[in-house]
């Protein structure tokens, strides 16, 4: 029996209630009809859902509407000479994901198979979902399971050629020996399981049961998913190159290169799955971040010979193969002799005499080479220099700032990064503290302006004439300025952006007292100063701030932007060398309170714990705190439009040193608290709260 209920949502979801659709009956014969009429439909199909032998299919995107005149119009015609095909679509409006369980061909799924397929069809949901797809319409096709995307793409073979990749794309990462992904339903004219008809692969057996198809979850508001996110995933396909020749050790240069032999030899712990398209290792973790395990890292090898390495996360989507294969050898892509040759006689070349390395002997002025315990002096972490925040649930998890650290800030574009450090610059103003900022991006007169509005208050602002912005009075503007004068420096980029430039000039305001150094952003400095690529110059800008830090204990923060735009930025999106993060004391992380937060945070910090930063406009996240041990600790606050200055509280009206009606406020630190949540650190795929089937 079919289920009128399902039929009628499926047209009002699928076809808007009043698309043309074909419906086809694949079995003993074959039927087709087209209809615009969701009544006639269903009565038309009832005789067929009791045909054992047949299948009741709709056709998944836009049909040319010249189709209604073929002579199945609004009936069911068996053995039709025309049925929609590629041409006959206008617009691709779906995109089906199908996932079926493995079995035998003409059989049903067991419930342990058909719960198979549903974890799979969870895995690439949540996948999909982190790489910025909306979600999906969620189905149960009778023997497994469809997530089927809203799209709006044009019919043309670049786009066919695009989604057959990211099919395979997606079925390289998630197939396994239980559960297939369907990599052929790409094509413009795919029929798809009519939901609300029954999935009838053979006997109907108690064990394997004929199942009706239903549509289980629809978004509350059905979002079209961006095409430049499916040409993402399509390009993580491993490209067809030739087969790899160079041996890693002997041979000769026509010698395959043996993957599976490069693996053994080197130890890497595999489990290994193969089809007629690929033969896939998949890994016990990933080899750039050991927490991503489980069936999340793996090694292809397409039967081409084209070698890809993949990790589902997307901090580490931009490794490659070639990276791993170093990894374990570092000679691997090195010259080598390959086939023998006659010896010739040469000249000798004189050789240059190899640098020795120094080799400090001890000395009184270093102290011993290695110390016991009774050589290292105690210290009280209390006494240990810093400043606080002024942010109060920061400060109960990080205690405070200490100097002779690095202090990494990062967050998505308008995430309040700048804001956020205008207030810590005043914060620490207020503590008698001296800060220098260079930003390479901000004019003067606006920093100024930003910084004097967070100063001021939205009780001291004025409101523009056209009611569209906020400034500070010259009044209140010239109490401002003189009270930060001496203690804050902002840096004249005229004197251009050259590191080389700036960190001397850095070096003269150590003689000022400025003990709290911020640099906004590392990107746009200019560090051709340091030989090598891009990664190696970071590194050693990253060590010459290391070295001026400890030796002067000076506090430097650095704004450093993510690698990519993602919808929920972790510390190893952030862009640069990875000696960034090592290097660094603390990490900071700035999110804005929006959709992607709370659905991507759900998914991280668990939806119960995120929820309770709803109420908030923005939060800091401590990715990382050398001192303490905190990390995936998560702070509200909240963004006062006006002033631009962030709070610990709605009602907060933290007074700085520059009124003279008033005592100055430097008890900063006694406001309400704010909720704090920390990360389970579950592998990716684990955590399905958050999965709305």
């Amino acid at each position: 029996m079919i289920n009128e209920a399902t039929l009628r949502q499926w047209w009002h979801v699928f076809k808007n209630d009043s698309e043309l659709v074909e419906i086809r009956m694949l079995g003993k014969f074959a039927y087709s009809g087209y209809y615009k009429n969701i009544d006639k439909l269903i009565e038309d199909i009832k005789p067929y859902e009791e045909l054992p032998d047949e299948q009741i299919y709709f056709t998944l995107n836009e049909i040319d509407d010249g189709c209604y005149g073929r002579a199945q119009c609004e009936k069911i015609i068996k053995s039709p000479k025309t049925t929609t095909n590629d041409n006959n679509i206008t617009r691709r409006t779906w995109v089906l994901i199908d996932y079926d369980p493995v079995r035998v061909t003409g059989t049903n799924a067991t419930e342990e198979e058909f719960e198979l397929a549903h974890k799979k069809a969870q895995q690439v949901f949540l996948y999909l979902r982190k790489c910025g797809f909306s979600d999906p319409v969620i189905c149960k096709s009778g023997n497994g399971w469809h997530t089927v995307y809203r799209v709006d793409m044009p019919n043309t073979e670049e786009v066919r050629d695009m989604l057959s990749q990211f099919l395979q794309s997606i079925a390289l990462m998630f197939t396994d020996e239980k559960v297939d992904i369907d990599e052929s339903v790409f094509n413009a004219a795919r029929i798809c399981k009519l939901y609300g008809t029954t999935a009838k692969k053979g006997a109907n057996l108690p064990e394997r049961p004929w199942r009706m198809s239903e549509i289980v979850y629809v978004p509350s508001e059905i979002k079209v998913t961006d095409i430049s996110l499916f040409q993402a995933v399509a390009n993580l396909l491993p490209k067809e190159e030739p087969k790899p020749t160079l041996p890693y050790r002997g041979g000769g240069t026509n010698e395959p290169f043996d993957l599976e032999r490069f693996l053994n030899d080197h130890n890497v712990q595999y489990k290994k799955e193969t089809c007629a398209k690929w033969t896939k290792y998949v890994l016990d973790h990933c080899f750039f971040n050991p927490e991503h395990k489980g069936k999340d890292a793996a090694i292809i090898q397409m039967a081409s010979g084209a070698i890809k390495y993949t990790c589902l996360h997307n901090t580490c989507q931009q490794h490659t193969w070639q990276e791993v294969r170093q990894m374990l050898d570092p000679n691997a892509y090195q010259p080598r002799q390959q086939t023998y040759q006659p010896q010739q006689r040469v000249a000798a070349i004189p050789q240059p005499t190899q640098k020795q390395p120094e080799i400090k002997p001890e000395t009184a002025e270093l102290g011993k080479k290695w110390f016991s315990m009774k050589d290292i002096a105690k210290v009280n972490i209390n006494e240990l220099e810093g400043f606080k925040t002024g942010f109060t649930e920061l400060d109960k998890a990080i205690r405070k700032l200490f100097f002779a650290s690095l202090v990494i800030v990062s967050g998505s574009n308008a995430s309040g990064k700048s804001s956020w450090l205008n207030s810590l610059i005043l914060n620490a103003i207020q503590q008698s503290q001296k800060c220098a900022l260079w930003s390479g991006e901000l004019r003067p007169d606006i920093l100024k302006t930003w910084i004097q509005m967070v100063a001021a208050g939205k009780e001291f602002l004025r409101q523009g004439s056209n009611g569209k912005y906020w400034y500070v009075p010259d009044d209140i503007s010239k109490k401002i300025d003189d009270w930060t004068d001496g203690k804050f420096f902002l840096y004249n980029n005229e004197y251009s952006n050259k590191w080389e430039q700036l960190f001397a000039d850095m070096k003269e305001l150590l003689a000022a007292g400025v003990r709290i150094f911020i640099l906004d952003n590392l990107f746009s400095l200019d560090i051709d100063v340091f030989d090598g690529d891009s990664n190696k110059k970071q590194k050693e800008l990253i060590n010459q701030l290391t070295e001026f830090k400890k030796k002067h204990k000076v506090l430097i923060i650095l704004v450093a932007h993510p690698r990519k735009t993602t919808s929920f930025i972790r510390k190893n999106d952030i862009s640069g060398t990875s000696a960034i993060i090592d290097a660094a004391d603390y990490i900071f992380i700035l999110h804005r309170v929006n959709n992607d937060f709370r659905k991507s945070g759900g998914e991280f910090f668990g939806a119960a714990n995120i929820q309770k930063f709803f109420e908030f406009s923005n939060v800091l996240e401590v990715s990382k705190d050398r001192m303490m041990g905190t990390q995936d600790y998560l702070v509200g606050m909240y963004y006062e439009i006006e002033s631009r200055r962030f709070k610990n509280s709605n009602d907060e009206k933290r007074i700085y040193g520059w009124r003279d009606d008033i005592g100055v406020q430097t008890d900063m630190f006694d406001e309400p608290a704010t909720p704090t949540a920390t990360s389970d650190d579950m592998p990716f795929g684990a955590p399905t709260d958050d999965v709305p089937f």
